[in-house]
């Protein structure tokens, strides 16, 4: 995880004219970096230089010691009909006329300075970033005229903003500003309507980091005398796979600046990965305020937990209070229950998702409000989330110096307008919203808008890439969650590239899944070349490489055996290799019923515990399944057993009551076992689950 320094102290070299933000231009100010120069926020230095001349910049630069440095040469006035763009990087020679600033000159102006980032608002090249790098700068920021030869100003605009706004956080990083940016303009600057390509809004990032948003693992250890986590909590603390966050779900209202191609699964998926991120930032590092112990312990926890009600402050300061369950050895030191705090809430907080309008149902018509968000145009999405994070938005949206929900575009939390926005914002988004209409009404002119191709490290990840549902920490706690690598919840248009896990469904659809994308599964699979073994003699290793190279192969980024699923069931990793298993040896999915999840599936995996008191497990393993091993399955037909009824060697065209021998394995048709006394299908596939014996183990007992 990359640094950043405690306080920002930022020298901004401004020349030419504004990028315009409502079709006017101004003189050269701070532009983005108004993010920065708020008075009523402390945590940075802000000193403006305009049209300065580069004798005299070195100076500037070593007596102020900044450890960031903000270039940007301008705009170019537009032509009619057109959207003006930057300027190449240029400062004013001694005699005031504008020059191309070389490399090596912007190199040596900072030779010898501790500058930890360089955010170049104008062309560049490589070879700047590279001669920065050499001179120790951490992060390069710049626009690569050969990838974005014509960027859209507002675009633009709207990603340095965001940029910098998210970095006003001090959990955030510059690499997950820039992703935080990166998928705030996937959702409001449009769709590609054109074959993928560079977005034009999208500037490079030259880091040791790749720009992700921010997941679990950036939460950091904590630290207990006496104790040594090197080998994870979990091996270190007793009882540790028992700590549980008692989390409900509840629905939030957002309204978001834009027009009612906004509530789109694709681009919604975007918004919806960043507002997880943002929950993510805030609670990565909270604190402990304090805790009480429950009056009364909830029936689910495992046997001898405690519960305790906990007071946390974020990184913004706000204050939230939920409720943590787990062994007394744990609960009673503030280091692990803190550390563990921050882990289920990160954890829990990619459950937020978007919920799509039904099919048929037309989108939300936009509205105006001078109350809400400047009197820019608002439309009505509706969030599921966990009550924890649905009181922090709320909180977030009353604070006037957190600039976060202004950077995603939402002007009311709740039915409370954010109090951040200002008439700029309401300028600025105002005309995004226009630009993005106009580039959706002539698509051979749109510059790229959305989610096009990413370049090498700028792929939205996410903590969020798979298709999946995550539950933080206990599945009995939660509804669907997004988590995995199918992220959008309607299957995306033909050609259409893959959104980022994102957090839109639909009611119909498969519900979201934290980083990727969502397929509707139609019973049909894309042809994918396996390079496993049989599944009877294949490893969990083997498996858990195979099934991400599939997920890859369906668009889906940043995938691998390490981050692979990324669900929590019963305090632990999502075993799918043994779910897998288990489901196509009973005949696969379509069984349905037919197949005792709870009773039968969940024992085998690595997940279960003798004591354990969850419920709707059969469901969370159902809706698992059906987000992470479904389309895969189709795609393996050949792994599935039980295709025919051992007593009548017929199929579904038969019966669709199918139970199977927990002896043998064996597959039936349960009408065609005319035994006395067998009960009612459901005593089988409901519940518990009786045992099913088949007659011929019967037999042999006998």
């Amino acid at each position: 995880m990359a640094s950043r320094p405690s306080k920002w102290r930022v020298l901004a070299v401004t020349a030419g004219v504004d990028l315009p933000t409502n079709g006017e231009y101004t003189a050269s100010g701070a532009g983005p970096l108004q993010e920065f120069a708020d008075p009523a926020w402390n945590e940075a230095e802000v000193e403006v230089l305009t049209d300065s001349a580069v004798v005299g910049l070195g100076a500037k630069i070593a007596s102020w010691m900044p450890n960031m440095v903000y270039i940007s040469a301008g705009a170019s006035p537009s032509l009619p009909g057109s959207s003006s763009t930057l300027n190449s990087l240029s400062l004013q020679t001694a005699q005031g006329v504008p020059a191309s600033l070389d490399a090596a000159t912007l190199a040596g102006l900072l030779a010898g300075q501790d500058v930890d980032t360089v955010y170049l608002q104008s062309f560049a090249s490589r070879a700047h970033a590279d001669a920065l790098r050499e001179q120790g700068v951490a992060h390069v920021v710049y626009y690569d005229a050969a990838k974005t030869p014509d960027p859209n100003s507002h675009y633009v605009q709207h990603f340095s903003h965001a940029f910098f706004a998210t970095l006003r956080n001090k959990s955030a990083t510059v690499p997950e500003a820039f992703a935080m940016a990166m998928h705030s303009c996937h959702a409001h600057c449009g769709p590609v309507q054109a074959p993928p390509q560079h977005p034009s809004w999208l500037p490079e990032l030259i880091s040791d980091f790749d720009p992700l948003l921010p997941s679990i693992d950036s939460v950091p250890l904590p630290v207990v005398k006496g104790s040594d986590f090197k080998t994870g909590v979990a091996r270190a603390v007793p009882g540790w796979e028992n700590v549980r966050l008692l989390a409900p779900h509840a629905e939030l209202r957002l309204l978001a600046c834009g027009q009612s191609s906004l509530v789109d699964a694709q681009r919604l998926s975007y918004l919806g990965e960043a507002l997880r991120a943002l929950l993510v930032l805030e609670v990565r590092q909270l604190r402990l305020a304090g805790r009480h112990p429950c009056e009364r312990t909830p029936a689910h926890l495992p046997q001898g937990a405690t519960a305790s009600r906990c007071s946390v402050q974020t990184a913004s300061g706000a204050h939230a209070t939920v409720v943590l369950g787990g062994p007394p050895n744990v609960l009673e030191k503030d280091s692990l229950v803190e550390y563990a705090l921050r882990q289920t809430l990160v954890a829990d907080a990619v459950s937020l998702q978007f919920r799509l309008p039904p099919p048929g149902v037309p989108a939300p018509v936009p509205r105006r409000s001078s109350a809400i968000a400047g009197g820019t145009p608002v439309v009505d999405t509706l969030v599921i989330t966990s009550v924890w994070a649905v009181h922090l938005l709320r909180s977030l949206s009353q604070e006037k110096l957190n600039r976060t929900l202004v950077a995603l575009g939402i002007g009311a939390v709740g039915g409370s307008a954010v109090t951040a926005f200002e008439q700029k914002d309401a300028a600025r988004y105002s005309a995004l919203t226009a630009a993005v209409e106009a580039a959706a009404a002539k698509p051979s002119q749109q510059a790229g808008g959305g989610p096009g191709q990413q370049p090498n490290g700028t792929h939205p990840p996410g903590p969020d890439s798979h298709p999946a549902m995550q539950p933080g920490v206990s599945s009995e706690q939660r509804k669907e969650q997004p988590a995995g690598l199918h992220q959008n919840g309607h299957a995306p248009a033909a050609k259409a590239p893959p959104a980022p896990a994102g957090g839109a469904r639909a009611a119909e659809a498969l519900s979201d899944a934290s980083p990727g994308r969502k397929r509707k599964v139609d019973g049909s699979a894309e042809p994918f070349t396996s390079r496993r073994p049989r599944l009877t003699e294949c490893s969990e290793e083997e498996f858990l490489q195979d099934v991400c190279a599939f997920h890859r192969s369906r668009g889906v980024k940043n995938v691998s055996p390490d981050n692979f699923p990324d669900a929590i069931l019963n305090g632990r990793r999502l075993d799918v290799y043994n779910l897998y298993r288990e489901v196509t040896t009973r005949g696969g999915f379509r069984v349905g019923n037919g197949i005792n999840w709870k009773g039968q599936i969940f024992p085998q995996l690595n997940n279960f515990t003798a004591h354990n008191r969850m419920t709707g497990v059969g469901n969370a393993l159902k809706r698992h399944y059906t987000l992470y091993l479904l389309e895969y399955e189709l795609a393996h037909p050949e792994d599935m057993l039980g295709d025919t009824c051992a007593l009548c060697a017929r199929g579904d065209e038969q019966a669709t009551d199918w139970v199977c021998c927990d002896r043998c394995g064996s597959w039936r048709h349960f009408s065609c076992d005319t035994r006395p006394g067998l009960g009612a299908f459901k005593d089988y596939s409901k519940g518990k689950g009786a045992t099913y014996i088949c007659f011929k183990c019967a037999g042999e007992d006998a």
